[in-house]
């Protein structure tokens, strides 16, 4: 005599397993996707972060060239400025209105003296093409 098994001890048919992979594959796929953003978003922000640095630095340099008052009439930094990095200067009144604009002097020797009595200073940087730009209000020493 023939005896049949239950129906739910028989085990798990093939279709039935296969079903069940592919829905877990399918709720990897959901939590896994915005994951990958996560990484784009990192990099991004790390480009930033160089590049507000880089700023910060070449800033923090020409402000202290600038506790000098001949390489603040000069309008020059000792240091070059690294790659991808301009500088903007912007003279200013006490009563902080722009009277003229110009670039930083490559050379510390040999410039005409500007005697503004403020000037801004916009540094801007690009590093793997992410873009910062800080100003800073510097006056004479």
């Amino acid at each position: 005599m023939r005896t049949d098994l239950p129906r739910a001890s028989a085990g798990l048919t093939i279709v039935e397993v296969l079903v069940g992979i592919l829905l877990l594959s399918i709720i990897a796929l959901v939590v896994l996707a915005p994951l990958t953003s996560f990484f784009g978003l990192t990099t991004r922000s790390a480009q930033q972060v160089s590049a507000t640095q880089q700023a910060q630095q070449v800033l923090e340099g020409i402000r202290s060239d600038w506790l000098t008052p001949g390489l603040y009439d000069q309008r020059c930094a000792t240091a070059p400025l690294p790659p991808g990095t301009s500088v903007t200067l912007s003279s200013l009144t006490l009563d902080g209105a722009v009277t003229g604009s110009a670039g930083l002097n490559a050379s510390c020797t040999g410039n005409a003296p500007d005697l503004s009595p403020v000037r801004r200073v916009s540094v801007q940087v690009t590093v793997n093409g992410t873009q910062s730009v800080l100003n800073a209000d510097v006056a004479r020493p």
